[in-house]
């Protein structure tokens, strides 16, 4: 039987999640949105109810998961409420402000037995899921290169005027009201993600941000970071230049894997733009010496996430993704940080 969900969040990233979800034919009980305006149109589509006040949602004794898609601000309240509520959870990254709100939404949750997601959703991009399948025939890792350029425009030389990445003076950028910072936990959390995906958890970071003057974000974050699998050699980066990247479109995101009887190199196209581009896999073989390019028409990775979450949580399991995952990648932003103000290299010790 298709689990019931309720929405709760109708901004930008729920689109993504609403298409998902039609495709899957799962059934959406309640949408839930502050702006009535917002949750009124799927509300439609779906023949679900729609509400300003989740709390309708959470009461709700046929709602079987939660999807929250709201800003990480207001995560910790919406997900502590809805675990307090007996429901599956699925949230939007970043799970918390920080890793200590992330660590206290998952011990609740292993608390109370909830099944438990943060939505990483480049672990499931076609590239990714076949370059986790051949990572064994790479045979000892010995280093990483994993790297987000993203085109935020001309921030670096001056403030914007206007904008989502205008900073008023003594004000906060929308950018940071959305998210809680800039380039690194916009786009380098993802990044982030992927190293423990693929590498195990890090043992030990060093590294340096950018924030320019007049600006409350960063606009550059670069990481060397010791995992279990060799050195991952990390950097997050806003930038101007419009034509970089393998589709020329000035996404530049690319992973390079390292073995002794390999390599793995994925190039990834636009994060909102999945249903035009694709990414491209490449997997050298040193045995024989070959290349063979993996290469995948334009696929959204929300919908094998989506798929994912739900067939575990219909069999009442977490499966193969930790509870853990948001709170890890939380403590990695948070040392990152560390890290870059004290100017030193820091000990990651996970407290869960």
């Amino acid at each position: 039987m298709p689990i019931q969900t309720a929405i709760i969040g109708c901004g930008s990233i729920s689109r993504f999640h609403f298409a998902a979800l039609e495709k899957m034919k799962a059934p959406i009980r309640w949408v839930c949105d502050l702006n009535e305006e917002a949750a009124r149109p799927y509300a439609e589509k779906f023949g679900a109810r729609d509400t300003r006040d989740y709390q309708q949602a959470l009461a709700d004794p046929q709602v079987e998961v939660v999807s929250v898609l709201t800003t990480s601000s207001t995560h910790k309240r919406i997900c502590m409420e809805a675990i307090g509520a007996g429901k599956a959870v699925i949230c939007e990254k970043t799970l918390a402000e920080n890793a200590e709100d992330a660590l206290e939404i998952v011990r609740l949750a292993q608390e109370k037995g909830t099944i438990f997601y943060t939505s990483y959703m480049k672990r499931f991009m076609p590239a990714v899921v076949k370059a986790k399948e051949l990572l064994p025939r790479l045979g000892t890792i010995f280093s990483t290169y994993i790297r987000t350029y993203q085109p935020w425009g001309d921030i670096w030389e001056s403030n914007p005027a206007e904008g989502f990445f205008h900073t008023p003076p003594g004000g906060v950028s929308q950018v940071v009201k959305s998210y809680g910072g800039g380039i690194l936990v916009c786009g380098g959390s993802h990044l982030l993600d992927l190293i423990g995906f693929f590498l195990g958890r890090p043992q030990r970071l060093y590294a340096k941000m950018v924030q320019a003057g007049g600006r409350d974000y960063d606009l550059l974050a670069a990481a060397l970071i010791e995992t279990p699998n060799g050195v991952a050699h990390y950097e997050a980066a806003a930038h101007p230049l419009k034509k970089i990247g393998h589709l020329r479109d000035g996404w530049d995101e690319r992973i390079e894997i390292n073995g002794t009887g390999g390599r793995i190199e994925i190039l990834s196209a636009l994060w909102d733009q999945v249903y035009h581009k694709d990414s491209l896999l490449m997997h050298y073989d040193e045995a024989s010496g070959t290349v063979t390019e993996y290469r995948y028409g334009p696929v959204s990775p929300f919908e094998g996430a989506l798929a994912f979450f739900h067939d575990n949580i219909g069999r009442g399991v977490q499966g193969t993704q930790p509870i853990t995952t948001g709170y890890d990648v939380d403590e990695l932003i948070g040392q990152v940080k560390r890290s870059a103000a004290t100017g030193q290299a820091v000990d990651i010790e996970w407290k869960i």
